[in-house]
């Protein structure tokens, strides 16, 4: 099976600051850099460009949570293979940057937003599965605290039996890898687990060593 790819979030609040936590190796180490919402919000596309000039090899999201069309090209424009969009977007607006991004040889990813049966069915993703979407962002509900548990496995598990590639994230930390083990994942993505560490490079090293290692 193929290892997860493993994926920064740069939840930073500015561009100086989404560099600096990059520096020091860090950027080499992942596989995937992900400006985040965060970052888009307070810096633009400048951000964008900035980080996809300076990691020109890197896989690149721009985590936008589009809910508007015609900011899909916008967003698109500065290089990233993958946009997010907010799940309780409507389904034309989903279909309309899908069909913008296939065409330009990118991607669309929804991220599951709030809890299932809330904000989001399985009747959804078949929905939006029918549109071509194939990238899913599993985020652990708001009210899940600690360790990942077997609950957050089975609906991943179900997620890409439905033939979807999952991104997981949401506290993943170099402890919960285990759990994750053997699930048919795209990504991982860890933000403050590696962002606050003593040295964020070698943390990010040792969580993709251990990836490599549980998904050999």
């Amino acid at each position: 099976m193929k290892a997860p790819y493993l994926q920064i979030a740069l939840d930073n609040t500015s561009l100086e600051e989404a560099c600096n936590t990059l520096k020091g190796g860090l950027g080499e180490e992942v596989d995937i850099i992900e400006c985040g919402t965060m970052l888009i919000l307070m810096e633009g596309m400048k951000a964008v460009r900035c980080l996809r000039a300076l990691y020109p090899d890197k896989i690149m999201v721009a985590d936008a949570q589009l809910s508007v069309a015609h900011f899909g090209p916008k967003i698109l424009a500065g290089g990233t293979q993958f946009v997010t969009m907010f799940s309780p977007a409507r389904n034309e607006v989903k279909a309309e940057i899908q069909a913008y991004a296939k065409e330009h040889g990118q991607a669309v990813q929804i991220e599951l937003y709030g809890d299932y049966g809330d904000s989001w069915t399985f009747d959804d993703l078949r929905e939006w599965k029918e549109l071509g979407i194939t990238q899913i962002i599993y985020g652990r509900p708001s009210s899940a605290s600690g360790p990942w548990t077997s609950q957050d496995v089975d609906f991943v598990r179900q997620l890409c039996d439905m033939g979807f590639e999952v991104t997981a994230t949401g506290g993943v930390t170099y402890d919960d890898l285990d759990i994750l083990a053997g699930l048919p994942l795209y990504a991982v993505i860890c933000g403050r687990s590696i962002r606050n560490a003593p040295n964020p490079a070698a943390e990010a090293r040792r969580i993709r060593n251990r990836i490599h290692e549980l998904w050999k």
